[in-house]
């Protein structure tokens, strides 16, 4: 019951619609807007997260190609994410948030990339219980940094 809270509402904003299988153009139009936010996110610019996109795409395509949609969206993600670890150590150590790295990806797979947490724990290769637990934490840090103590604090810092 905890968790439901967290739970997407399927109807709203759900995964995007999984094209039929070896159609090239409609897997490309389905995942590119999600796929292109997370690494955006993870990257921070238009032009990396472009070609890191396309890279990844280009890789999914040849390792799961023939593959179901879920086998698919995992490798395709899987690759991205691998192409933007050199990014996420950048920015990581460049930034003072309150997050870990891999608190930052996790929240991002989810509210950027739409997967579920099914697929970030076969992403990850741990149990979804530790994606929930991630993903909490991850919250909860952000909802420290952001509250009105913590704001107040920063302007009388100010």
């Amino acid at each position: 019951m905890r968790f439901r809270l967290f739970k997407r509402n399927n109807e709203a904003a759900g995964p995007p619609a999984r094209p039929k299988m070896g159609t090239v153009e409609e897997r490309f139009s389905a995942y590119f807007p999600r796929l292109f936010a997370y690494v955006r996110s993870c990257v921070g610019g238009d032009v990396p997260a472009q070609d890191i996109a396309v890279e990844a795409f280009t890789a999914a395509f040849r390792n799961a190609g023939s593959r179901d949609e879920d086998e698919f969206r995992t490798a395709l993600f899987r690759t991205a994410r691998r192409l933007c670890r050199p990014g996420l150590k950048h920015r990581a150590s460049a930034t003072d948030d309150a997050l870990n790295q891999r608190e930052r990806e996790i929240l991002a797979l989810v509210f950027d990339a739409g997967l579920s947490r099914e697929q970030i724990a076969r992403l990850f290769n741990i149990g979804t219980a530790t994606v929930n637990s991630r993903l909490l934490t991850g919250l909860r840090k952000l909802k420290e940094q952001t509250s009105p103590a913590a704001a107040a604090a920063y302007l009388q810092l100010a």
